[in-house]
């Protein structure tokens, strides 16, 4: 066997070796972590939602993947929100609240919530934005305040009329909200009972958001690309670039 035959028989063996460990790399990369479907918390950890269950991303490991498993009796979560010490969980038919730690459950009153609705929570105050052309034709567009007291009931508190509502983040304890005519606005809870704005800029094609706390940066998808603003400690939002 010639030399050089020998040295394209190796070229073709190391490339094949490589192809197969890049499609094994994909295959276990989509089988077992299913990317698409994690969701962020306030305090910065990612969920992993399935049916009746939530895995923590554990970031105490850095050099593989390592889930921290709940498991919550709820059945077809469709949306989280709060951070990784109490979190509402939004299913087909109704919310709740649910405690990671103690792995505990509490249904809470349902004002006619839907799995099209945005929410968000900050301390134990609940946001949630109701009504979307696609999604609820015949509701009108608004967003509305609750709060969980200390008997872990949720409390109606205020609301109020807006656009539709695309995408609903929290960041620092600030709340952001994109809405379908590209205006992304920030607010905050006053008086323990009103969401007040303190911030707004318009973002022509806004889609939906990314919140990025240590940075106090506001990616947003927009038709075109990506929009990055700086959330100043003045309450502003100052646009960085476009990509």
């Amino acid at each position: 066997m010639s030399r050089r035959y020998l040295m394209v028989l190796a070229f073709f063996a190391l490339i094949s070796c490589s192809k197969m460990e890049e499609v094994g790399s994909l295959r276990i990369l989509g089988s077992n972590t299913e990317q698409n479907f994690f969701n962020e918390t306030t305090d910065n950890l990612n969920v992993f939602l399935k049916k009746n269950e939530m895995h923590f991303l554990n970031s105490s490991f850095i050099s593989n993947l390592n889930l921290v498993k709940y498991t919550a009796d709820s059945l077809d979560i469709e949306r989280i929100a709060g951070s990784s010490d109490s979190l509402l969980l939004m299913s087909k038919t109704d919310l709740k609240a649910y405690f990671p730690k103690v792995n505990k459950t509490v249904q809470l009153k349902n004002y006619a919530f839907s799995i099209c609705d945005q929410m968000a929570l900050v301390d134990s105050f609940v946001v949630v934005s109701q009504g979307k052309t696609a999604c609820q034709p015949g509701l009108a567009t608004k967003y509305s305040l609750f709060k969980i007291n200390k008997s872990t009931e949720l409390i109606y508190l205020s609301e109020y009329l807006s656009g539709a509502i695309l995408d609903l983040k929290v960041m620092n304890r600030k709340i952001f909200m994109l809405d379908s005519d590209g205006v992304l606005g920030v607010f905050e809870v006053r008086n323990a009972s009103e969401l007040a704005k303190i911030a707004e800029t318009t973002v022509s094609g806004g889609a939906f958001m990314r919140v990025v706390p240590g940075l106090k940066r506001v990616l947003v998808k927009t038709t075109k690309g990506m929009v990055q603003l700086n959330y100043t400690a003045s309450n502003k939002l100052e646009k960085i670039n476009e990509l």
